[in-house]
């Protein structure tokens, strides 16, 4: 039997409300929104709104799922509603994670009215809270993603996705939530099944200045995919559609990332450039912005590379090129260590005993998110071969920087002979075990190479 609603009735807007005077007056009394109006969350009167794009700050409002779990929960909010209106209204205007899982939580209220609650209820609301609140760029082990369900339940979400929001499609969107919530039922029942991470996006520009485009290829996943990469800031073509416009969002994975990737001043230039400037078409929080999902943006993602990285550059020129240091001895200190945990320490202590401040981790991800903080850095030195890449993935990070860092490789005796060479930036190779006098030769070359470089 399909899935049906029996406490809410879901209605699918025709378009965003503007405000929350047009939601009052153009509602029934105790109606709830999800995320269907460009307007702040709350309540006022017997009309809810759960939302977390418009007028917040993102990382210190809780998911629309989050929102409802608490309000059903603690609140008691259906439970007090339904003695006044059955079924309750509520009205959405897309089907993303994020509402699907909030119209299951309104839908199976007593489920969460219980003392005990249910756990894996709880689960699934805490963890899509995380990523949500995050614009998906958070940081999950993707394995753990796949084997709790998490994918499976939601996989219904990416035709939705891929297809991009359109006028009329009001039977898609509820579709998607009534399997989607299907799909939690039987989570809850143990019935649950697993579909793997096969997001594949598709790195469309790297800037100098710590951000990248990239074509999600329409897969809800990409962005998880990116993070567990090592990436933070983020322009995501979501889709194209027929009619050649496109659907874009704006990610900055941190929000003390704000004074490089600055969110408003992006929005406001796409916004500029669009072909309709009488149309809002770009809208957003301080940390996750993007393109009206049914209008969608006229430009292209080299229109948006050419917006973005002036803006950027000048930016980070103002804020984060007066922490570069210097010549002299300050500028020798740092060296980022890329190498398993195992290996390290014979290494680190030669790199310490050299004078150097080193910072150790242990994949490319993590070589990525050093990377991108733009320290002042003299040397990298890098394992042959790491868990998630190799020192080619290291190396072609070391460039991308806008002052770009020398590489040293540590190989085995077996590999040394076949490396040099193999990479650009590479300044030497050099065997493991590795003799002080070696180390320190290598990081006399990677500076004076550096220092050829900056002239």
């Amino acid at each position: 039997m399909a899935y049906s609603f029996k406490n809410i009735v879901l209605r699918v807007a025709p378009k965003r409300f503007t405000s929350w005077e047009q939601f009052v007056r153009e509602t029934p009394e105790y109606s709830i929104g999800l995320e269907v109006m460009d307007d702040i969350p709350g309540h006022r009167g017997h009309h809810v709104h759960f939302d977390h794009h418009a007028g917040v700050v993102r990382e210190a409002t809780m998911s629309a799922a989050m929102q409802a779990y608490l309000a059903v929960r603690q609140g008691r909010l259906m439970e007090r509603w339904l003695l006044k209106r059955r079924p309750v209204p509520v009205y959405t205007w897309n089907a993303d994670q994020d509402v699907c899982l909030a119209a299951f939580v309104l839908e199976h209220h007593d489920l969460l009215e219980r003392s005990e609650g249910t756990p894996q209820l709880r689960w699934i609301v805490q963890y899509n809270n995380k990523i949500d609140v995050c614009g998906g760029i958070y940081p999950v082990n993707l394995t753990e993603l796949v084997d709790n369900h998490f994918t499976w339940v939601f996989e219904p979400y990416r035709l939705q996705r891929l297809r991009g929001k359109t006028q009329g499609d009001d039977e898609l969107v509820m579709d998607t939530i009534r399997q989607v919530c299907e799909r939690l039922q039987a989570l809850l029942e143990g019935k649950a099944g697993t579909a793997p991470v096969t997001a594949q996006p598709e790195i469309l520009y790297r800037s100098p200045h710590n951000f990248v485009i990239a074509d999600e290829k329409g897969d809800p996943a990409s962005r998880l995919v990116l993070a567990s990469q090592g990436y933070t800031n983020l322009i995501s073509l979501l889709c194209t559609r027929p009619s050649g416009r496109r659907t874009y969002s704006i990610i900055r994975g941190s929000p003390y990332d704000e004074d490089v990737f600055q969110i408003p001043e992006l929005i406001e230039a796409f916004q500029a450039a669009e072909d309709r400037p009488d149309v809002r078409i770009w809208g957003g929080s301080n940390l996750a912005a993007g393109s009206d999902s049914e209008i969608g943006s006229s430009l292209s993602w080299t229109d948006l590379r050419d917006i973005a990285e002036p803006i950027v550059r000048e930016a980070f020129r103002k804020n984060v090129s007066a922490q570069f240091a210097g010549s002299g001895e300050v500028a020798r200190r740092g060296v980022l260590l890329v190498m398993p945990q195992a290996n390290q320490s014979s290494l680190r202590e030669h790199l310490m005993a050299c004078g150097m401040e080193v910072f150790p981790v242990s994949s490319c991800a993590e070589a990525r998110k050093v990377l991108n903080l733009h320290y002042y850095l003299a040397a990298v030195f890098c394992a042959s071969r790491l868990s998630d890449g190799s020192f080619q993935e290291v190396a072609q990070m070391a460039r991308d920087r806008n002052s770009e860092v020398p590489v040293v490789v540590c190989a085995s005796s077996a590999d040394v002979g076949s490396l040099n060479g193999l990479a650009p930036g590479v300044v030497q190779v050099i065997e493991e075990p590795c003799e002080r006098q070696q180390v320190r030769e290598a990081i006399d070359k990677a500076i004076t190479w550096r220092e050829n470089r900056d002239r």
